[in-house]
């Protein structure tokens, strides 16, 4: 049993590392410049509503596992713009927010400076980050990795349940469907195949599993509908789909060439259907 338990988390480890280097951005400055250009406009074209439905799901979920944010210490990895911090803060939360993105960090600033939240933000990149000389072994009460790149593999996952002493909780895609755009430039402009599917949840998954733990786990669904102008989204598209490589000027306009003439008075209007996977455990609970 123990021969075979080794044997599929050899196979799932290996599957998890190929997965991960498939058209994801290795280098931490381009990681950061990508997400540098997106700060100004991330997460702006969700409704109010619906972001407030996402972030009241999560809270649920980390109160049914049996989180009290009043004096708890969390560490939120990959913060983005605050979309867990601030709320967390707000109900007692004491939260270490972590970013490689000096744009996303400067937006949480605001927020937090508005609201007058006691926040220690700190940028840096999680995948060489050394949790020893931040301090952070063992230190967290919560620890956060919500939808974002920082954990992307069983190192930067392990370094993450290494800072908690209680519970952890992970969010990213169970599926994702590109958008008919990326999938058109990817066959005619570039000559690659499509990939229709994001499946960033599932490889940690199956090493909790395998590992011992039964995560607590949420699947939910949402429609994506933008309406967004068109070189904004032809920008988007050459910053997303060329992340890790660099575009020629020929390809680049080739890419912007097809949102126009797709676009209907200048706006681009994009659909998916997402799948997203949330889950909780406790580090000493397997």
């Amino acid at each position: 049993m123990e021969l075979q338990q080794k044997d599929n988390m050899d196979n799932l480890i290996e599957c998890w590392k190929k997965a991960t280097g498939n058209g994801m951005i290795q280098d931490e400055g381009r990681m950061a410049e990508f997400w540098n250009k997106r700060s100004g406009n991330y997460a702006n074209n969700i409704e109010k509503d619906n972001r407030k439905k996402r972030t009241d799901e999560i809270l649920e979920l980390l109160e049914e596992s049996g989180f009290t944010p009043e004096s708890s210490r969390v560490l939120d990895i990959g913060c983005g713009p605050g979309t867990l911090t601030l709320p967390l803060s707000k109900l007692g939360a004491e939260v270490t927010a972590l970013d490689i993105s000096s744009g996303m960090l400067d937006r949480l600033k605001d927020a937090v400076k508005k609201e007058s939240l006691p926040v220690d933000i700190i940028e840096c990149s999680w995948w060489t980050a050394d949790i020893d000389e931040l301090g952070f072994r063992n230190e967290f009460d919560l620890v956060i990795a919500s939808m974002t790149p920082g954990v992307k593999d069983i190192e930067s996952f392990d370094k993450m349940m290494d800072c908690s002493k209680n519970l952890c909780y992970y969010s990213n895609f169970l599926r994702r469907e590109e958008d008919r755009a990326y999938r058109d430039i990817r066959s005619s402009i570039l000559g690659e195949n499509s990939a229709n599917n994001m499946n960033g949840i599932v490889f940690p998954f199956m090493y909790l599993y395998i590992s011992g733990y039964r995560p607590l786990i949420r699947v939910n669904y949402s429609k994506w509908d933008e309406k967004t102008d068109w070189r904004e989204a032809a920008d988007q598209a050459i910053d997303f789909i060329g992340r890790g490589r660099d575009f020629d000027d020929e390809t680049k306009e080739k890419i912007r060439d097809y949102y126009k003439n797709a676009s209907v008075d200048g706006i681009y209007h994009s659909e998916s259907d997402v799948y997203t996977g949330m889950m909780t455990w406790e580090v000493n609970g397997r």
